[in-house]
């Protein structure tokens, strides 16, 4: 299958689906690396129709990165393998979703800590806005990251966040 959209910067080429226990989830990546992942048809189609003359093909890297996150769901994957291009982000976003590609499976930490982490300590609610915006959620876990006094945010639905954590042994 072949679909044929609109433009966009990333320059995605292929895409993936599978439905599982989350829902319909659909991999785009470019001929090398997987660079969004999308929860839900409606998201999809959302998506697509912000592209601008760009064909998309089913299969490639996107199809590869679908089994690991089936895998991964399934708690038989733990650690992808999956290459990922976070082009789409400020110098800032990049750097909160290279340190979330740093946090171990089954642990969490908080906004607060990635702040610091990134050499940015009073920069909590900007690493939340930066996490908010992370288009390749599961492969760059940010379902790994909390607020000091709760679960905090998830742009995928807090009960998607939960699932993660649950799957994950980080919540019980």
């Amino acid at each position: 299958m072949t679909i044929i959209y609109n433009r966009c910067s990333m320059n995605p080429s292929n895409f993936s689906y599978c439905n599982c226990i989350l829902g319909a989830i659909y991999v785009i990546s470019t001929p090398k690396r997987i660079s969004r992942i999308i929860f839900g048809k409606d998201r999809f189609k959302e998506f697509i129709g912000n592209l601008n003359v760009v064909k998309l093909t089913e299969g490639g890297e996107a199809e590869k990165s679908v089994r690991e996150v089936r895998l991964y769901l399934e708690g038989k994957l733990k650690e992808f393998q999956s290459k990922v291009d976070l082009s789409s982000g400020t110098s800032f976003q990049r750097s909160v979703w290279r340190e979330l590609l740093k946090i171990p499976y089954g642990k969490v930490k908080t906004y607060s800590e990635i702040a610091r982490k990134i050499g940015n300590p009073r920069a909590a609610r900007a690493v939340g806005n930066a996490v908010g915006a992370n288009p390749i959620p599961i492969i760059v876990p940010c379902h790994r990251v909390v607020a000091t006094n709760g679960f905090g945010g998830y742009s995928c639905g807090i009960e998607i966040k939960k699932k993660l954590l649950h799957i994950e042994g980080a919540l019980s």
